[in-house]
């Protein structure tokens, strides 16, 4: 199975074929402003509100319970020193983590065009079973919706921390219970947050990896399967790319090119040398 890499030719790209070496950028660095910010604490507030107004329990039940979601662990902001809960904790996390986007469609002549330089580029082809880099703890394909699943999710989680948190019945649970469902949690929240996005992003077929810190990660050559040439890349980038891949590192490495599939507005691959 290849996901893609695009790139456009230029000085950073032959680094990345010489180091080996693949860049995982921070949140902030991603073009979608909203990729990986939604902020977890405002949708957080919309579901408490959502519960608070719903909550028919004469004693508040559900309104107690939410309340949990956020103020049973607290933290300390790094930046101001304060306690801080869970959501705005989680937050901070996720914008310190490494992203790398790859995609699973290597023609698609909008990618193509705005991660490519027009056609200009090329796109690096990554076997994921050889993929193995450096700090990986999530990966996978881009869930896209019509809007950001958390109010959804924090619904859920209070009706989940119901079934076993019930203090108006003296009842007890197990700390490994607790510890479970916060684990869970956390991993739910933190998915939403990384691997969910807007449904206008669907032609990308996004598939990611997140790694504990952002910068440059190794990979081994032998993870690289193929490079795809595009409709327009030039003749000395070509040239450059073949000298690269002479490397005994990547004798295994098959070039490929996009060309348009006559009678449609379509790419589709035509094998080649460089």
């Amino acid at each position: 199975m290849l996901v893609y890499k695009y790139r456009n030719c230029a000085q950073r790209t032959w680094e990345l074929l010489l180091n080996r070496k693949l860049f995982f950028a921070t949140a902030e660095q991603l073009n979608d402003p909203l990729d990986s910010s939604i902020d977890i604490d405002a949708e957080y507030e919309r579901a408490k509100k959502l519960v608070c107004e719903s909550d028919d329990h004469p004693d508040g039940r559900k309104s107690f319970l939410i309340f949990l979601l956020d103020g049973s662990h607290r933290f300390k902001d790094p930046a101001s020193g304060k306690r801080i809960g869970l959501n705005k904790a989680l937050q901070h996390f996720i914008q310190s983590l490494g992203i790398l986007s790859l995609s699973r469609n290597p023609t698609d002549a909008l990618l193509w065009s705005h991660y490519a330089e027009g056609h200009c580029g090329l796109c690096l082809g990554f076997d994921l079973d050889l993929l193995e880099l450096d700090g990986v703890f999530i990966k996978g394909d881009i869930e896209y919706a019509a809007r950001p699943p958390y109010v959804d999710l924090f619904l859920k989680m209070t009706e989940e921390l119901g079934e076993f948190v019930r203090p108006w019945e003296q009842h007890k649970y197990p700390d490994e219970q607790g510890d479970q469902f916060y684990t869970s949690q956390l991993s739910r929240l933190m998915r939403a947050n990384l691997l969910v996005k807007s449904e206008k992003w669907k032609y990308e077929e996004e598939y990611r990896m997140i790694t504990s810190r952002a910068g440059h990660h190794a990979f081994s050559p032998k993870a690289l399967r193929e490079v795809v040439v595009g409709t327009r890349t030039r003749e000395s980038d070509r040239e450059t790319l073949a000298n690269i891949l002479r490397h005994p590192d990547y004798a295994h490495v098959q070039v490929r090119s996009v060309r348009h599939v006559p009678g449609t507005f379509e790419f589709g691959f035509v094998d080649r040398d460089v």
